[in-house]
This record gives structure tokens, C-alpha cells and sequence, in this order.
């Protein structure tokens, strides 16, 4: 019997749908897990001084399966820029998310969760995202936290507009809500889900079956703890407010533990400590201690949950075809100079961890220590789908790097600091100098730091006056004065300017 061109048209539209449907289903599934102040010296993998101490077998496991990032660059380290930053590809200064109180929208310029979505992946966001304005465009689910969130039964508001109220501690329920989601999605898409973790961030509130681990453990401290903060540019590392322990200073961390945060009236959330009648060393050695156990206790929550969610793959089949991420917004100084908090850009508070597992294409136990930087972030997970990477993005992919399949050709990485709690600044980072220039209340440069990477990690010798390395620090100058030429850093956008909207006069 004759078959009419009807039937052939049919038969090539099914034809066409099934191999769709197929490589729809060969794209890997992508489980990007963001963490908040998640120091590297606080992972495992990563870690020196608390190697012996920090419990994070999960996050390790996934490091001897994947690679390992070691040189990852913020560029604003502080929670909002960096994010708005990690979902656009673009620089602070063109996000416009300057410091934590500006809006982002993204109706009308490409976006990672938009591209994935144009791409045929199904997207979902969980957990806190701290970007206000209208930025939600190409999610099809999500359920977030627009500022810090709460680490007992958060309310996230979702894409029905409505409040859901989670009972529980944070990271275990965003989690429950995240594999939730994976049940429920569509199996004939992949997915794209960014599950991101309120730890650990103040005020390091720890799950309740965490109370007594590290209880008869002293945490080692860090070489630099009781750093006099000499030898660097005063205006720099002497102008941070977060200190572990600073006589009569409102933003010292030993305040906040022995009467109350900030002075309010409510008690420090996880309970105070007694300083009276201990010298200033046994002040900040006790304030560290507590602080340190409270916020590895909140990384262990954490681990656990990577955990929990990397079974659930398994057990459904998903793992193999699913690279997962693990990153922070930034950095975080556990005592280094001693300080908390991020901000300065010092290496705690720039580095930031990276984990990529996809044993299909990243070698077990691979360790990478090319410069890298946040920008860098959606046009990598943007390549690793095939999905278009945008004109208008400013990073890199590195997926090459990854997978060991391709050059990389990054050698340097900016810096750019506009908020409080330390002066304004800017600059820039290779793999074997820093620069950084701070930014006085007039808007003028009043100082700035040099510092050899490689030979001097703890940062602890400004050589900008150093006369040997002039030659060094003309090049970092013009180094410095191209990058910015390159991602369109004018005068009138750096920290401190009033064009940025957050004048300094």
C-alpha cells in the first residue's frame, strides 16, 4: 500500500524527536554546589594547618575522583558581587553589583541559567542567593534566600511567589528539597541544579548532632594569628575591622562571643565564652578556638550533605552522567592575620575552593594550578553542555584545562574591592605577584602592597618600596593598567569613584 507524504513527514518529525530525545540524554546532568565563606583551609584536600583536624571526607572523595582547583581567583570577595559575578561571566563593574545593596537584572543580557535553559537543560536554584533585583530569568524552579537566610527553618521564597518554610537545619533541608527536586523533575531533560548552602557564613550555627565534635580538640592555629600587620602598606591590612580579637573595636570577634553580637541584646547563637581577666593573647587565642570548632562544625554539615545528595545520584543511576561542582562565593580568613570575615584581598579571602567530579573527562586526583577566576565560571559550565557561550561574557572556559584537552592562557587576574569593613581597593593578581592599590576618602590611591606569591604565600612583605623590585612592580603597574583597558575598567568604575554609586565623599 502507498504511504501518503504525510506519513514520511510523521515519521521524520518522530525520527527527528528520538534523536533529540537521545542526545538530550547523552548531555551531562550538572550539580553545582556553592557554599558561603568556605575557606580552603577548611577542606581536606586543600588543607595545611587543620589537615589533621577539618572532617571532610565527602568533599575529599569527590577531589580523589575529580580535580582540584588551587589557584581560584575572586574578584570581589564579598557575598552578592561574587555571585552576581559567578551567574553573568562579567566583572563588578559591568554587573553593577558593586558591594551587597545594588540590584541585578538579567531580563535583557545573557545569563548561565538562561543559556543552560535555551540549551534544553531543566534549571533549578535552592538555597541562598543573596542577588536582589530581577535575576531569576531562566530558572524553571527555584526556592532561594534574597539576603543571608536563617540556619534553622529558612523560608525561601519560590517561583510561585509564595513562602516555603523548611523545618530544620539549613543544609540538611536545602538538601532534602534539592533531591526532592530531583525526583520530581523531567527525566527527558537534563538537569542543571544549583543547591547553594547557607554555611558558612555568620553566625556559624552548627546542626545540634555537631555540638560536642572538636570538643577536646585544640584546633592548630594558623602561622599568621597574631600577625602585628607591620611590613604592609598601612592603609591596607591595618584598615580591617574583622579582627579575632581587638581591644575596644565593636567588629572584634571576642566582643561577639563574651556578651553579645555586636553588642545587641540578643546572646551569640551559639553560645558565649568567658575572657574576663585573660590577657589580649589568651583573648584571641580562646576566640579563635571557638570560632574555629563553630565554623569546621558547619563544614561538616555541609560535607555530610554532599554526601547525601551524591548517594541519591548513585542510587538513581544519575552519577556517572552528572558533573558535580564544589566552590564557595569566596574565600574567608580562620585566623590568618588575625582576622575573620573576607573582604581584604589577601589570599584567604580570594582564593576560593573548586572541585569538578566527571570521570568521563577530568582524571582522577588531577590537581590544577593555573590562575582561574570567578568570571571564568559560566562560560566553563556553559562549554561543558555545547551550549553557546555569549559575546558578551568577559571570562574564559576552562573546560579545556579540566579535561586536559586544550591550552590555557590565563596569566592574570583582577581585583576589584568597593564596600566596607577595609579600605577600597583594587588590583592584581599573577601566578607570581599581587598587586593591590587602596583607595583613600578623597577617591586617591594612598597606598598600595607588592607581594612575591611564590616566596612569600603569607603575604607578609610589602615590596613595593623595595628598590630590587621597581622593574617588578612597573610591569605589575602596566600589567595592571592593560588588564583594565581589556575588561573595560575606566577611571570613573573603580572603588572609590562616585560613578560606581557608592561614593567615598
Amino acid at each position: 500500500m502507498k504511504q501518503s507524504p504525510s506519513h514520511f513527514v510523521g515519521a521524520l518529525i518522530a525520527l527527528l524527536a528520538s534523536v533529540l530525545t537521545m542526545k538530550a540524554a547523552e548531555r551531562p546532568n550538572i550539580l553545582y554546589l556553592m557554599a558561603d565563606d568556605h575557606s580552603t583551609a577548611a577542606i581536606g584536600a586543600y588543607a595545611t594547618t587543620l589537615k589533621n583536624v577539618v572532617q571532610t571526607p565527602e568533599l575529599d572523595r569527590l577531589a580523589s575522583e575529580g580535580g582540584r582547583f588551587t589557584n581560584v581567583q575572586c574578584i570581589n570577595s564579598l557575598c552578592a558581587p561574587s555571585r552576581a559575578t559567578i551567574i553573568t561571566g562579567l566583572y563588578s563593574h559591568q554587573t553593577g553589583v558593586y558591594t551587597l545593596r545594588e540590584n541585578l537584572n538579567t531580563a535583557d543580557i545573557p545569563s548561565l541559567p538562561k543559556g543552560l535553559q535555551a540549551h534544553g537543560y531543566q534549571t533549578a536554584a535552592i538555597g541562598k542567593w543573596h542577588v536582589h533585583g530581577d535575576n531569576l530569568h531562566g530558572f524553571d524552579y527555584y526556592a532561594i534566600t534574597r539576603s543571608q537566610g536563617a540556619y534553622f527553618n529558612p523560608a525561601l521564597g519560590d517561583f510561585n511567589g509564595e513562602k516555603i518554610r523548611l523545618k530544620g537545619y539549613s543544609s540538611d533541608v536545602l538538601t532534602d528539597h534539592s533531591i526532592e527536586w530531583l525526583q520530581n523533575r523531567d527525566s527527558e531533560k537534563p538537569f542543571f541544579l544549583m543547591l547553594h548552602f547557607k554555611a558558612t557564613h555568620s553566625p556559624w550555627q552548627y546542626a545540634q548532632r555537631h555540638e560536642s565534635l572538636f570538643a577536646d580538640t585544640k584546633i592548630p592555629e594558623p602561622p599568621t594569628l597574631f600577625d602585628d600587620h607591620r611590613n604592609r602598606d598601612p592603609n591596607g591590612l591595618a584598615t580591617a575591622q574583622s579582627r579575632i580579637h581587638k581591644t575596644n573595636s565593636k567588629m572584634s570577634l571576642s566582643l561577639w562571643f563574651s556578651s553579645s553580637k555586636k553588642g545587641s541584646s540578643a546572646d551569640w547563637p551559639s553560645g558565649e565564652i568567658s575572657i574576663d581577666g585573660l590577657s589580649d593573647i589568651e583573648k584571641a587565642k580562646a576566640t579563635y578556638q571557638k570560632y574555629a570548632k563553630d565554623y569546621l562544625r558547619c563544614v561538616k554539615g555541609i560535607d555530610e550533605n554532599v554526601g547525601r545528595i551524591r548517594a541519591y545520584l548513585e542510587e538513581s543511576g544519575q552519577l556517572e552522567n552528572t558533573i558535580i561542582i564544589y566552590t564557595s562565593d569566596q574565600g574567608m580568613y580562620v585566623g590568618e592575620h588575625g582576622l575573620f570575615d573576607k573582604r581584604l584581598g589577601l589570599d584567604p579571602a580570594m582564593r576560593m575552593p573548586l572541585i569538578i567530579r566527571y570521570p568521563k573527562q577530568i582524571a582522577a586526583g588531577s590537581v590544577h594550578d593555573a590562575l582561574i577566576n570567578n568570571v571564568d565560571y559560566a562560560e566553563t559550565i556553559l562549554d561543558m553542555t555545547g551550549a553557546p557561550i555569549p559575546a558578551s561574557m568577559q571570562g574564559f572556559s576552562f573546560w579545556g584545562l579540566a579535561t586536559e584537552q586544550g591550552d590555557w592562557n590565563r596569566r592574570q587576574s583582577l581585583y576589584q574591592f568597593y564596600s566596607n569593613g577595609v579600605s577600597k581597593h583594587y588590583g592584581l593578581v599573577t601566578e607570581t605577584y599581587k598587586l593591590l592599590k587602596y583607595v583613600d576618602k578623597n577617591n586617591q590611591v594612598s597606598g598600595f602592597d607588592l607581594f612575591d606569591r611564590k616566596n612569600d604565600p603569607h603575604e607578609l612583605q610589602n615590596l613595593a618600596t623595595n628598590p630590587e623590585y621597581a622593574t617588578i612592580l612597573a610591569k605589575m603597574e602596566a600589567a595592571l593598567a592593560a588588564e583594565r583597558q581589556s575588561v573595560g575598567l575606566t577611571d570613573a568604575l573603580l572603588p572609590g569613584s562616585a560613578e560606581t554609586g557608592k561614593p567615598t565623599k
